[in-house]
């Protein structure tokens, strides 16, 4: 109902009213511009509080706050990790990670989240390994195996759900003791490095909140696709910076819109626990945000079923956190270059399925309006949950409206100027071109749009790729990963961030030449990739999601992981 009838409006505007065309996709680009400059101008200052935070010792302030009150502020953190055909080495990579948190060993639990689909015999082999190598590690480490149940759709939230119901087993005489507000559960990807004070700046941050806000929060690090940056095709690599800006920017700015889950995520057991939760749902493929849209209107409903004489004082009490401690994951990739290009589509594709949840949001908001007690709803509920739909409109809707526009401005630009050059002949073009504004003239005011809708694209050219390159640069040059002391100590043959291709050796950074070389390999991959990007991985994959969406609700689509290097 949404993204068929608006591309159909853009085809035949293109098709039978040329100037109604252009006005719609000037109107597509300013729009796309603003965005792109909020997102862009968000995303630079999320690099300054990742300047700030990246210099605390989280750590040490959290072992301040629980000496001064040791019987509020335990914590417990329970790390789901789902896989399915995942490299052991690169799992076993992950977890030693994890290991360098200094909670890991007295207050760290992590669920091998396994698919029994992956080979019964070999996926209890290769977890057993895993936890072989790794138990001393942790305060405990054990593997579950998904199976596929009636209802299931394959992919992480079923996976999750799954670790979810048998940690609650497991740990059960942990969980009995502890206050459920002060047990935190992460779910991530199998390739996610999380900063090592992750948890410690996550749980001290958690136990300066009030008990209420704590149980109606998730917490979100930025999450940075550069492990492989390098070794990716341009297109994946252009996908990878959009996400920079997408999730940083987002989770930087929620003034306008609240920022939804992404890949790594860390909720309290209270909230995952809530009866209205009941932890992940098994039939949706996006389950970060579904997780996110799910507890967002939990709250609502919960503040519904509690008795109140004011009006319109209900709103969802979910807010996202921010943890500005990034964590490093792979961009998708296969062997040779025309086989990661198809990978990521796949990726993008599944990534697409995301656009249930939009239907998710309104269909939730239908229910919500539909309430005898609507109208204790206050206008601030009313406008959050208004945006959130936007936001998801502009991903999965605007965004790919944009570049259909853009596409099919250019094919009938080139066509009319074709035209319009063989009308007037030899004669007519050498008079006009000692007149170019007669020549501007010809086009009957089409020039005016036409400069609207392509005058956009250095603008937003240059600014997110500014931005793109200073997150990437200050990357690869360990300063948003390590801190300024830990820096100091990498020696001139050392790499500053191990986990990353190209990053730079010795703790000086980059030099003013190889600074050079990476803002323009940065602005070569914008101005190379950005449309075969947008249509690849943005508007074919979106026609495709909301194809199958409309005629089998889903179901018919096979979840895929994404591919890793196999050096990984």
């Amino acid at each position: 109902m949404i993204v068929f009838p608006a591309m159909i409006a853009v085809l035949f505007s293109a098709m039978f009213a040329h100037k109604t065309f252009y006005m719609i996709g000037a109107g597509l680009g300013v729009y796309t511009l603003i965005y792109s400059w909020n997102l862009s101008v968000s995303c630079w200052i999320g690099l300054q509080k990742i300047r700030a935070a990246i210099k605390v010792d989280w750590n040490e302030k959290l072992k301040t706050l629980q000496a001064q009150s040791p019987e509020t502020s335990s914590v417990m953190h329970i790390v789901f990790l789902p896989n399915y055909k995942e490299d052991e080495d690169m799992l076993r990579h992950t977890l030693h990670n994890l290991a360098k948190s200094p909670l890991a060993r007295e207050s760290m639990y992590v669920v091998l989240a396994m698919e029994e689909r992956e080979g019964p015999k070999e996926v209890r082999e290769k977890a057993a390994n895993l936890i072989d190598s790794t138990r001393h590690l942790f305060a405990d480490i054990f593997a579950t195996f998904h199976a596929d149940l009636p209802g299931d759709i394959r992919g992480k939230s079923s996976n999750s759900q799954w670790a979810y119901r048998q940690q609650v087993q497991r740990l059960a005489p942990q969980l009995k003791n502890c206050d459920p507000s002060q047990i935190f559960i992460t779910c991530c990807d199998a390739d996610t490095l999380f900063h090592p004070q992750y948890f410690s700046c996550l749980s001290y941050q958690a136990l300066q909140m009030p008990l209420h806000d704590r149980v109606w929060s998730i917490w979100q690090s930025p999450i940075l696709l550069m492990r492989n940056l390098f070794s990716s095709p341009a297109p994946t690599r252009l996908s990878g910076y959009a996400t920079i800006l997408f999730e940083l920017g987002g989770m930087t700015n929620q003034t306008t819109s609240p920022h939804l889950s992404y890949s790594a995520y860390t909720l309290t057991f209270a909230l995952a626990s809530h009866h209205l939760v009941d932890g992940w749902d098994r039939d949706v493929i996006a389950e970060d945000h579904h997780m996110w849209c799910k507890c967002y209107f939990a709250s609502i409903w919960d503040q519904f079923s509690q008795e109140s004489k004011s009006k319109r004082d209900v709103k969802s009490a979910l807010r996202l956190q921010p943890v500005f401690l990034p964590a490093c994951s792979y961009l998708v990739q296969a062997d040779g270059y025309l086989e990661s290009i198809w990978a990521r589509f796949l990726q993008a594709r599944r990534h697409s399925q995301g656009l249930a949840e939009l239907s998710y949001v309104l269909l939730q908001y239908v229910h919500v309006l539909s309430s005898d007690k609507v109208g204790r709803l206050s206008l601030v509920a009313h406008m959050r949950t208004l945006s959130v739909a936007g936001k998801m409109i502009m991903v999965h809707v605007i965004s790919s409206l944009h570049s259909l526009s853009i596409i099919l401005a250019t094919a009938l630009s080139v066509i009319g100027v074709v035209q319009w050059a063989w009308s007037l002949g030899v004669s007519g073009l050498v008079a006009l071109s000692s007149d170019p504004l007669l020549a501007l003239s010809s086009f009957d005011g089409m020039w005016v749009w036409l400069s609207a809708m392509f005058g956009v694209i250095p603008l937003m050219g240059w600014i997110m790729q500014t931005v793109t390159y200073l997150v990437v640069k200050e990357t690869l040059e360990g300063k948003v990963t390590f801190a300024p002391e830990e820096l100091k100590k990498v020696k001139d043959d050392q790499l500053c961030a191990p986990d990353l291709q190209g990053c730079s050796k010795g703790g000086d950074g980059f030099s003013f030449k190889h600074s050079m070389w990476l803002l323009s390999f940065v602005t070569f991959d914008y101005w190379s990739s950005a449309m075969v990007t947008l249509i690849l991985n943005g508007l074919i994959p979106a026609c495709l999601a909301a194809w199958s969406l409309m005629f089998n609700n889903g179901l018919g689509f096979t979840y895929i992981v994404g591919m890793k290097p196999k050096e990984a």
